[in-house]
């Protein structure tokens, strides 16, 4: 008989038949050949490991078209089947990315980040999505790409590189164009610019998104030396219907993550809190925790603040409770809520009176969840978010970085004609180019800011149309 994950992975490969028929017809090839292979060798599948089967399942499922594109765009994400709000930020992204291959023509594949221990996985189970995933070494079998776009997760851009294998990295050095995309979701799992050498030499460019409006800035682009693109991240609820107060039931909720007020608050609440029922959202799915956060009273984040924790449990009608951290909120601001706390002792001190007041006056929950409800939308709407994916798909950044010590400056004087123009200052920095000159009708400098790669595609522009022209610099 057929081991399990054998099952599995003929269930898999089934999915992808067109008709009933078809699926039924995959399933029995796939389970027929297993048989055979059984009869042949009883102890063939006993070898088969787990990591074996999802390899195989990767390479029975792996697209065709991808094998034939000259233009991939890759979402690399983390190794393992789990569930965080990153990750699934990262399946959001791709699945819109799949939605406008008419507007930047790529392939788009997901694909699990080279690692050490070889974890892979085909299929994230933990929220609903259609993305097949597979491992960032089958790249190699897409040959005639000529273009190639990585989204890379902050946390994973440090050892990225070192993590190539030379097969690997002989075939990102063979790309004709390659951009590398740093998703930058946390600001404290972002590497500093150092970090980034190896990246930068290997790529044709190399930017970033950022996911908070609180490390969105010039100064942010300037730390980091990357184009920068705003993309917040947005979280589709219209499949989870909210419910009211008086639908809610005596239940808390709080995150997984480690902070130093977080034993204390959590006793307080078993202590000041004891009929109701207290769950750790940890090791579950999506759906599940929408349950819990449509179901609860009051939720509390014990992590970045300004996150899903408070944004969805408020979204459903509830109330979500943290500490203020300047690096994630988009301002201050929103101290002024009575759900957030100024530090972390503030909310030892007040967590349970201000849980007790809101749960004791109706009136006073619904004020304040609408009024939170209201300021979050005003930074966070569907429409806006796709324009987002848009503009990085298309490598239309927000920001350029203005401080770069290696800059050249090229002065461009008008001196062939009776009526001159103003004088063209170029300045060259290491991934861009900006071109400025003085419009003396507005009083103001005009500036144009081009990518290295769009500089190139002018040069070729410039060469092929005016074959007397010789493009060059003076630096």
């Amino acid at each position: 008989m057929p081991s399990k994950p054998m099952k599995f992975f003929a269930n898999i490969a089934a999915f992808f038949g067109p008709t009933k028929d078809a699926r039924r017809r995959i399933r029995r090839r796939i389970l027929g050949e297993t048989r055979e292979q059984v009869r042949k060798d009883s102890n063939a599948l006993a070898t088969f490991s787990e990591a074996a089967i999802l390899t195989r399942a990767q390479d029975f499922l792996f697209p065709v078209s991808a094998m034939k594109s000259t233009r991939l765009m890759i979402m690399v994400v983390p190794e393992h089947n789990d569930m965080s709000g990153g990750i699934y930020s990262f399946f959001s992204i791709a699945n819109q990315m799949h939605a406008m291959r008419r507007i930047h023509g790529y392939d788009v594949l997901v694909m699990t980040r080279p690692n050490e221990t070889g974890h892979t996985y085909v299929r994230l189970t933990a929220f609903r999505n259609a993305e097949t995933v597979y491992r960032f070494e089958q790249i190699l079998l897409c040959d005639k790409v000529e273009e190639l776009y990585l989204h890379i997760p902050e946390y994973a851009a440090r050892d990225f590189y070192d993590l190539l294998s030379p097969e690997l990295l002989k075939y990102l050095k063979t790309r004709k164009k390659l951009y590398i995309n740093i998703m930058n979701q946390n600001i404290k799992l972002m590497p500093e610019a150092s970090a980034f050498k190896n990246l930068r030499g290997l790529a044709t460019e190399i930017s970033q998104s950022v996911a908070h409006h609180a490390y969105f800035g010039q100064d942010f682009a300037d730390r980091y030396n990357l184009p920068t693109l705003l993309l917040p991240a947005y979280t589709d609820l219209s499949p989870y219907p909210g419910s009211t107060f008086e639908e809610k039931r005596k239940l808390i909720i709080y995150s997984q993550d480690e902070a130093p007020h977080r034993r204390a608050c959590l006793a307080i609440l078993e202590r000041e809190f004891s009929d109701y029922e207290l769950v750790e959202i940890r090791g579950m799915s999506f759906d599940r925790y929408m349950q819990l956060a449509t179901d609860c009273q009051f939720s509390i984040s014990f992590g970045e603040g300004f996150d899903g924790y408070v944004a969805q449990p408020i979204q459903q009608g509830g109330i979500g409770l943290t500490v203020y951290r300047e690096e994630f909120f988009p301002s201050d601001e929103f101290l002024k809520y009575y759900n957030i706390f100024a530090s972390e002792e503030e909310m030892v001190s007040e967590l349970a009176l201000r849980m007790r007041r809101l749960s004791a006056d109706p009136e006073l929950y619904k004020s304040l969840n609408r009024a939170f409800k209201e300021e979050h939308d005003k930074l966070y709407s569907f429409g806006d978010y796709v324009g987002c994916i848009r503009k990085l798909v298309l490598r239309d950044f927000d920001l350029f970085p203005t401080q770069n010590a290696a800059v050249s400056v090229i002065t461009l004087e008008d001196q062939g004609s009776l009526h001159l123009r103003e004088d063209v200052v170029v300045l060259s920095f290491e991934d861009y180019v900006t071109v400025e000159q003085y419009d003396p009708r507005t009083d103001e400098v005009r500036k144009v800011i081009l990518s290295s790669a769009q500089m190139r595609e002018l040069a070729e522009a410039l060469t092929l149309n005016r074959p007397g022209f010789a493009g060059g610099s003076n630096s």
